[in-house]
């Protein structure tokens, strides 16, 4: 809890606002649902028993909450899940329902069957309202937490990028336009732990995340946008070959050099690429429909024998292992989707029948 406290203290005094606006109409909304239970319940002269019912609640939510979970968590897999929703439908209902009726009935004044409905229904709404506030902003302030952690507000000298970055390259691409790639070629030894990329004012992690401006390939990054892009900005996780850790910066500066047209060419087993591109922008095609269009694969859904799944490239001299059943290549296009507008796609075909 203090480490999400000191990142929202760290937090720029407008996004401090939003928080505290967001918090205070959360808490707002809680403390108007209890006023209104308490004045109903004043006037038929039960305000004691609704409120001892309520500090009831206040026990039976987390008890029923640790109920579900931690049995639950005990477990992995689809077993869990089981776990979790057969808890869920049994347990924590029988806990919840069954501590408002069994301990509302026996008050003094009693209240009846229907207040007590009334009041672990009206109670879902009290405590679940703040928790399913918190789920939401768990995201956020895990993210604002790393982006703290790893940018401490006394700037040191910046480390430098292990990796050797090859230059930059411009290509015209038909239909993308001006398309710019650039490698980051890590040395032996180099074990490289995460990417992180800059999102607004926030270092988002890209593990199990669509980055289609960048890919990996062992421990090298390749990059590819558009000219109608923004550069991917990226910071490098690393373990050298000393055993340190470091972390370090990359934004690459577009060009305005002359740029030849970005060329794809068709083996019998498979095609190469003038630069390397990130699989989830890749699609190839064996056949053709009856209109004579393309019948496009996704390269990220086609992968064979020898091609590691980790490896998220589509590197120059791609081959496919099953090429003499398949057959070869008839088009290739690669994709490019660029914020608030369409995709654009950029189709290459195999010359001959």
């Amino acid at each position: 809890m203090s480490r999400y406290i000191n990142t929202l203290q760290a937090l720029p005094a407008s996004e401090q606002q939003t928080w505290v606006t967001v918090a205070a109409l959360v808490l707002a909304v809680v403390l108007l649902l209890l006023w209104l239970e308490w004045r109903h319940f004043r006037r038929q002269h039960k305000a004691g028993s609704w409120l001892a019912l309520r500090m009831v609640s206040l026990l039976a939510a987390p008890l029923a909450v640790l109920t579900v979970l931690g049995p639950a968590r005990a477990v992995s897999g689809m077993e869990s899940l089981a776990v979790f929703y057969g808890l869920l439908l049994t347990a924590g209902p029988l806990i919840w329902f069954g501590s408002h009726f069994g301990v509302g009935r026996r008050l003094s004044p009693a209240l009846s069957s229907g207040e007590c409905l009334a009041l672990a229904l009206s109670g879902l709404l009290v405590f679940g309202l703040p928790g399913f506030a918190l789920f939401q902003a768990a995201g956020p302030l895990e993210a604002a937490a790393r982006h703290h952690e790893d940018n401490p507000g006394t700037p040191g000298t910046p480390v430098p990028l292990a990796h050797a970055v090859q230059p930059l390259q411009r290509f015209n691409m038909p239909v993308a336009g001006a398309v710019f790639a650039q490698s980051l070629i890590a040395p032996p030894g180099l074990r490289l732990e995460r990417v992180d990329e800059r999102s607004g004012e926030l270092w988002q992690d890209t593990a199990g995340y669509d980055h289609p401006a960048f890919c990996r390939q062992g421990h090298d990054l390749h990059l590819m946008w558009t000219a109608r892009e923004q550069a991917p900005r990226l910071r490098l996780h690393w373990v050298g070959a000393d055993g340190q850790r470091q972390v370090a910066e990359h934004q690459p500066a577009p060009t305005e050099d002359s740029a030849p047209e970005f060329a794809l060419g068709f083996r019998p087993d498979g095609f190469d690429v003038a630069a390397p591109v990130a699989r989830i922008r890749v699609f190839f095609a064996l056949t053709r429909g009856a209109d004579g269009k393309p019948n496009y694969i996704a390269l990220g859904n086609a992968m064979q024998a020898g091609e590691r799944l980790q490896d998220e490239c589509l590197m120059p001299g791609y081959r496919r292992a099953a090429w003499e059943r398949e057959g070869p290549a008839l088009a290739v296009a690669l994709v490019f989707r660029h914020p608030g507008g369409t995709p654009r796609m950029a189709e290459f075909f195999r010359s001959g029948p």
